[in-house]
């Protein structure tokens, strides 16, 4: 892709979606007519991710993370230089409605309120709140009625909490970290814990803990990357390298690194994926 590609989707504030397909984008995005910018680094990609959010982007060391890889590829498929900056979600906002970041390139849900502060780049992932426990466990759990009486772990100060004791009460045991939670569900001091898919299934893999994500408890959501709402330009070029990406086979690579599966497919989990 040309520089220009870069400063056309940045500088257009268009409300219409181009319909440009990927094999033609490149062509398409350097038409006279768009080809105006006065936008500097007009060849850079610059990304916003979350400071510690794992294991979607953190930092031991280095910025690393499933979703710092998946930037680091579509950078590459863009031909861009690429800049990521890590913080917190305020200020990544800001940044990207003053115009210093292209897209805040983390797992964002397209509920209601972020669909009015945001437009949406292709999805990449899917994921959903899931029960897990203990791999000998084979009590089924589907939902918090069938929990009642038993030791549930959660990630503190989260919705999940909050909704959790409301209908549990104290037997509900909120961790700083759901790292905590998992090796406390391990070591079996707790019944079950309820947390996303994804970040279930990274620890699963990395850790290599006897625990296993059982029943879903809210159906699957896709979730990706957020440009400025009304830049539907970057969103399309940004959707055009995913599409390229999932098709080229990268993204497996990818995914199978931090997950142990192909997460642009929907499911429990990599043993049990749904019909």
């Amino acid at each position: 892709m040309t520089e220009g590609g870069l400063a056309v989707a940045r500088g257009l504030r268009r409300r219409q979606i181009l319909s440009v397909p990927w094999g033609l984008l490149g062509a398409a995005l350097t038409w006279p007519s768009l080809a105006q910018s006065t936008r500097a680094q007009p060849g850079t990609l610059r990304l916003g991710v979350l400071q510690q959010y794992k294991p979607f982007s953190f930092t031991e060391g280095l910025l690393q993370g499933f979703d710092v890889d998946v930037a680091r590829r579509i950078a590459m498929i863009l031909r861009a230089e690429l800049v990521i900056e890590a913080g917190s979600f305020s200020d990544l906002q800001k940044k990207l409605a003053g115009g210093g970041l292209d897209a805040i390139a983390n797992q964002l849900i397209k509920s209601p309120e972020n669909r009015g502060q945001f437009d949406f780049v292709r999805a990449y992932a899917f994921n959903q709140l899931v029960c897990v426990q203990h791999e000998s466990d084979e009590r089924d759990f589907l939902s918090l009625d069938d929990l009642l009486g038993k030791k549930l772990g959660v990630l503190s100060n989260t919705g999940v909490e909050v909704q959790a004791r409301g209908a549990l009460g104290p037997a509900v045991r909120g961790f700083k970290s759901i790292d905590l939670a998992f090796l406390a569900l391990a070591q079996q001091k707790i019944d079950a814990v309820l947390e996303e898919s994804l970040i279930a299934d990274f620890y699963i893999q990395r850790d290599q803990l006897p625990i296993k994500v059982t029943a879903p408890f809210a159906a699957p959501l896709t979730a990706g990357w957020a440009v400025h709402k009304g830049n539907l330009p970057m969103a399309q070029l940004l959707s055009g390298a995913v599409q390229s990406m999932l098709a080229d086979g990268s993204f497996k690579a990818i995914s199978q690194r931090w997950f142990g599966y192909d997460v642009s497919k929907p499911s429990v989990s990599h043993r049990a994926p749904l019909r």
